[in-house]
This record gives structure tokens, sequence and C-alpha cells, in this order.
């Protein structure tokens, strides 16, 4: 499309975001298309299905939608965008270059290690309240992350390897592949482009990141997540190392609830902010992070090298 190659960066990411309700249409009508020819199911009894998520059934319904969702706003989108906006579009998304065992490494540990910190920030957010004129936001905004938190729990109850594993994709693989292939590889190239600011790019990338999960309660560790995937890919040249890292903080929420049949938010009515293990483990957390970062920032001008490796051009 050469129209928007030659377009400004504002219409290509506004571009972008139609493709993305576009995609999101789409799926929506081919999921209703095979409930309805396949299955049998009217659009009416779907709704009510889709709403009744403490049938086993129902919940797969709720996959199948899932994985279309993924498929058709997050996966093919930036594809076909990268398609159009480059001759060689595995370097547009910055997928050219095999990060180093080494690399691999470090950045697993940061993942890792960030779970304190993390379980922190989420703590915070969730004590934040909203002005007394706003009660009734407040209200259903925890209504509604309420609800999140129990579609969340119906998806990833199972009691078997098969499911775990099916879980794994859905809830792991296929949103670090996709969400990647979108924010970090697309929208965040792109709004750079407008910006002119690495920095700004990021974090506005990471807020439209956390925003577009529509929970609130959980927006500041969504945020940041998103924010530490951003500079992964600016200090690495590599869109592979911010997508394993996107796996691994999902894939152990998934393994942790599997084994403990709970989730990792911690709760407010029982955990202080200050006066607890949970803030001094994320002082550690926050310095461990700081320090495995640090090594990857010192190292950004032989991963960008890296990164554009000979022979990889055509791709």
């Amino acid at each position: 499309m050469k129209f928007l190659r030659d377009s400004t960066p504002f219409t290509q990411v506004l571009f972008t975001l139609i493709m993305i309700l576009m995609g999101g249409i789409v799926v929506s009508v081919v999921g209703f298309l095979v409930c309805r020819i396949g299955l049998g199911i009217s659009f009416d009894d779907l709704s009510g299905k889709l709403a009744n998520f403490s049938d086993p059934a129902n919940v797969s319904l709720l996959k199948f939608f899932q994985i279309l969702q993924s498929l058709g706003m997050f996966i093919l989108p930036p594809v076909l965008i990268a398609y159009s906006l480059d001759d060689k579009p595995f370097r547009f998304l910055k997928l050219t270059a095999k990060p180093s065992w080494m690399m691999l490494g470090v950045v697993c540990g940061v993942v890792l290690v960030s779970g304190p910190v993390i379980e922190w920030v989420s703590l915070l957010n969730q004590q934040l309240v909203l002005p007394s004129w706003l009660s009734s936001l407040e209200n259903w905004m925890r209504s509604s992350e309420d609800q999140a938190n129990e579609i969340t729990k119906a998806f990833l109850t199972t009691q078997n390897i098969g499911g775990l594993l099916g879980n794994l994709v859905i809830v792991a693989t296929l949103p670090a592949i996709g969400e990647e292939l979108l924010f970090r590889g697309v929208l965040q190239k792109l709004i750079q482009k407008m910006t002119g600011s690495s920095h700004g790019a990021i974090w506005i990338t990471a807020i439209l990141f956390s925003a577009l999960h529509l929970q609130f309660f959980g927006f500041l560790p969504r945020m940041l997540l998103g924010a530490l995937f951003g500079y992964l890919l600016e200090w690495t040249g590599t869109l592979w190392l911010p997508m394993i890292a996107h796996f691994i903080n999902n894939a152990a929420g998934v393994i942790i609830f599997f084994v403990t049949g709970e989730g990792l938010e911690p709760d407010k009515a029982e955990t202080s902010l200050f006066n607890n293990s949970t803030f001094y483990y994320a002082i550690v957390s926050s310095v461990l992070v700081w320090m495995l970062l640090r090594y990857i920032y010192t190292r950004r001008e032989e991963n960008k090298i890296a990164s554009n490796p000979p022979g990889l051009d055509a791709l």
C-alpha cells in the first residue's frame, strides 16, 4: 500500500487502530457463524452462554472466541501493517535477530525477580480510590474487575495436564505473540516516529497496552510490564525478547493457579503497603530488576549490532 507508506506516522497509527477494530468485527462475525452453523446456537443463546461462565461448555466457547480475538485483532493486523509499510516486514517487526543465550537468561531473570515489586504495585493500585463524587464509577469499575477475575478463574480452572497446556497456549503464548507484535512491533515504532522520542513512545504504548485490558485496578502493574517490554525491545533490538518475557510472565500465573488454585493478585484486605514482608520483598526485587536491566542497557550497542546481522535483510 504505497499510500500508507507515504502517509504521516499519525495516519499510520490511525490505520492500525482501524485494522484492529475491523479485525474484532470480523472475528466476532466468524465466531457467531461457526456457533450458528456448526453448533446450532442462536445469537440470543450465545449471549447467554458467554455470560454464564460457570458451565464448562460455556467456558470452552469463551476460549474459542479468545483464540479468534488473538488471531484477528492482535496477530493478523500487525503482520498486514508490516507488509504494508515495509518490503522487509520481518525487519520492520524486529524479528530478524535471534537473542543470545546470555541475554535470554538475563531477560528471564528480570521477569522472574520482578514478581514481588509487581505484586506490591498491584496492591497499591487496588487501594486507590476515586473521589466521592465518582463513587458510582468506582463501584462499576470494581464490579467489572470482579467479573473479569471470575472469568479468569473460570478460564484457568482445570484438573489435567491437557487443560494446563491449552491454557498456556490461550493465556500465555497467543497473547505474548499477538500483543507484542501489535504494541511493541508496530505501535511503539510508529509512535516513536510520530513523537521523535523513544521514551515517550515506550510509555505511551505501555499506557495503551494497559488501557486495552479495561481493568482499572490492575492498570499500574500492567503499564509497568508494558514499559519493561518496550525497553527490552529498545535496548536489545529484537522483538523475540519482549515476546519471551511476556510469555514467562503470563505462563507463571497460569502454572501457579494450576498448582495452588489461586492467582498472583494480593489480597488488599489482609496486606498493608509498608508494614509487612511484601514491601521488603518489593525493595529487594526492585534492586535485582535494576541490576539486570542495567546489564542489558550497558550492552545495548552490541545488541543493536547483533539485531541487524548480514544475510537477513531479505526477510
